[in-house]
C-alpha cells in the first residue's frame, strides 16, 4: 500500500511540475522557390511542414533540411487546418469548390511515401477540416460522421478520441459518445485542439481568450491573451499575441503557458518581426511564420 502511494504521488507530481521554455536559436528556412508561404501544420517525426498559399489554398510539404517543396495539391482551401497521422505517414485535408456562390467540400488522404490520395469523403455541404487520432481520421458533412483508418492501429492505452468545432463549439467524440462542450457559456468557440494525452480541451472564447478545460467542459485553466494556441506538450501551450490597426498586422510575439507554474510568458521580442501561428515541431522545435510569408524554424529548451 505504502508503495502505491509513493508511486501515484510521485506521478502527481511529474504531471504537475512546471516547465518553461528558453529559445536557443532562430533559423530561416527558405523554400526552393523563395515564395511566401502560412504554415499549416507540421507531420511528426519528420523535418517536413506544411505549408500552403495565400487564403490556405494549396498545400505543400516543406523540408526544414533543404528547402525543397512537394507539392501535394492545389486546390482551394486545402492548407485550412490540414492533419497528418500519427505515425507521420498520411495528409489529411479538405478541398474546397463552388457552385452559384455555394461551397462544396471534399477530404483526401495524401500518402507521403508514395504519393498516392485517396478520397475519403466525396464532395457534399457542411464538411469540416478532418479530425485524426492516432492513425484514425474522423470527417464529417451533413450526412453524418464517419471515422476511418487509415494507417496501423496504435497501442495508446487509451481510447481515441476526436475534437470538432461545430456551430463554433467544441465538440468531443470518443466511441459512441458525442459531447457538445460550453465551458464558457453560449458564443463562439474557435482554435479547439485536444491535449496530446487527450484529458484536456485548449480553446479560444472570443472577446475573453484562451482556456483550458477538462473533457467535462470544467475550466481549469484561464491562458489570458494567446491567440492561434497550440499544444507544445500536455504542460505547455504556445501561441501569438499580435496585434492589428483594424486592416494589417502592426506586430505579434510568440508567447507561451506554463500549466504547472499557470502563467503566460512572452518567449519572442522582436519589434522588426511579427511571428504568428507557432506549431510544435517536435520536443524542441517550434516552427511559425510571419505576416511576410516567411519560415522560421526555433531551437529551444524545455525545463
Amino acid at each position: 500500500m505504502r508503495t502505491i502511494f509513493l508511486l501515484t504521488a510521485l506521478l502527481l507530481t511529474i504531471n504537475l511540475y512546471p516547465q518553461n521554455i528558453r529559445v536557443r536559436s532562430v533559423k530561416r528556412i527558405t523554400p526552393e522557390d523563395s515564395g511566401s508561404y502560412l504554415l499549416s501544420g507540421v507531420i511528426p517525426g519528420s523535418g517536413l511542414l506544411l505549408v500552403s498559399g495565400s487564403g490556405y489554398n494549396g498545400l505543400s510539404m516543406l523540408d526544414t533540411r533543404n528547402g525543397r517543396l512537394q507539392v501535394i495539391t492545389g486546390d482551394t482551401g486545402a492548407g485550412y487546418e490540414p492533419a497528418a497521422t500519427a505515425d507521420g505517414r498520411k495528409v489529411l485535408y479538405r478541398s474546397d469548390s463552388f457552385s452559384d456562390n455555394v461551397k462544396f467540400s471534399s477530404v483526401s488522404s495524401y500518402d507521403i511515401t508514395t504519393g498516392a490520395k485517396d478520397l475519403l469523403l466525396k464532395e457534399g455541404r457542411d464538411v469540416l477540416p478532418p479530425a485524426v487520432a492516432g492513425n484514425s481520421v474522423l470527417v464529417r458533412s451533413e450526412e453524418g460522421i464517419k471515422i476511418k483508418q487509415v494507417g496501423p492501429v496504435l497501442k495508446s492505452g487509451r481510447n481515441e478520441a476526436f475534437l470538432l468545432t461545430e456551430d463554433m463549439m467544441p465538440v468531443l467524440y470518443r466511441g459512441s459518445e458525442r459531447k457538445a462542450l460550453m465551458p464558457n457559456g453560449d458564443g463562439f468557440y474557435i482554435w479547439t485542439s485536444l491535449s496530446p494525452d487527450g484529458s484536456k480541451i485548449l480553446y479560444n472564447y472570443r472577446g475573453q481568450g484562451t482556456f483550458i478545460c477538462d473533457t467535462n467542459g470544467r475550466i481549469i485553466h484561464d491562458l489570458g491573451r494567446i491567440n492561434a494556441p497550440k499544444w507544445f506538450n500536455d504542460r505547455l501551450v504556445i501561441g501569438m499575441d499580435d496585434q492589428d490597426d483594424g486592416h494589417r498586422i502592426t506586430g505579434s510575439e510568440l508567447v507561451y503557458y506554463s500549466l504547472g507554474d499557470k502563467k503566460r510568458v512572452i518567449l519572442t521580442s522582436t519589434p522588426d518581426r511579427s511571428e504568428m501561428f507557432p506549431f510544435a515541431a517536435g520536443n524542441r522545435r517550434i516552427a511559425f511564420c510571419t505576416d511576410h510569408g516567411e519560415i522560421y524554424m526555433m531551437k529551444v529548451r524545455v525545463r
